[in-house]
């Protein structure tokens, strides 16, 4: 691979699959989902994987493709992204997250948050921050994706944050008529 100019979904795939040939199971989240789900109309400039295992067995997994760790993350020289390592167990709001989805490309596959939880990952930041940008990162997601709407009211619910949720319902169904 070229480490200089990499898909974000092949380095990702490349990542994962790296980590699960090595024994250690990981899930992509955060921005980086939004990016894949997004077709990269948002850019992140990370790869976060959530994963029980030790930062010693990932350093010498990830070392194998010239992945230096500074932390909790890892750096190549000639790669743009960093790749950083978050603590489960994962979770969208205080919702535990127990299934993902799982992309099959020509790189490899992928396990990664569902499209439903990615939008519902921006709207937490929303709803508990004011965060605009993952207001915008939820509708990028939900435009390109079926998302499950009825989960996201009943999540948003038990969130707090119904009327919130309506700002992001009213701006979907806004872009949907497009």
């Amino acid at each position: 691979m070229d480490f200089s100019n990499p898909d974000l979904k092949e380095l990702a795939c490349l990542i994962y699959e790296t980590l699960k040939n090595n024994g250690i199971n990981a899930v992509l989240v955060g921005g980086a989902c939004v990016s894949i789900y997004s077709n990269n109309r948002y850019q992140s400039s990370d790869l976060d994987f959530a994963t029980y295992e030790e930062l010693k067995p990932i350093e010498k997994a990830l070392a194998k493709l010239g992945f230096k760790r500074i932390g909790r993350q890892f750096s190549h020289d000639q790669c743009p992204y960093l790749i950083d390592f978050v603590n489960p167990p994962i979770s969208v709001g205080h919702e535990a997250v127990h299934q993902f989805s799982t992309l099959n490309t020509s790189a490899g596959s992928l396990q990664l948050l569902s499209p439903t939880d990615c939008v519902k990952d921006r709207l937490a930041s929303f709803f508990y921050w004011g965060d605009l940008q993952g207001l915008e990162q939820a509708l990028m997601v939900a435009e390109a994706h079926s998302i499950d709407l009825q989960d996201l009211k009943r999540w948003a619910k038990q969130e707090g944050f119904e009327k919130k949720l309506e700002e992001f319902l009213h701006k979907h169904r806004k872009s949907q008529k497009k």
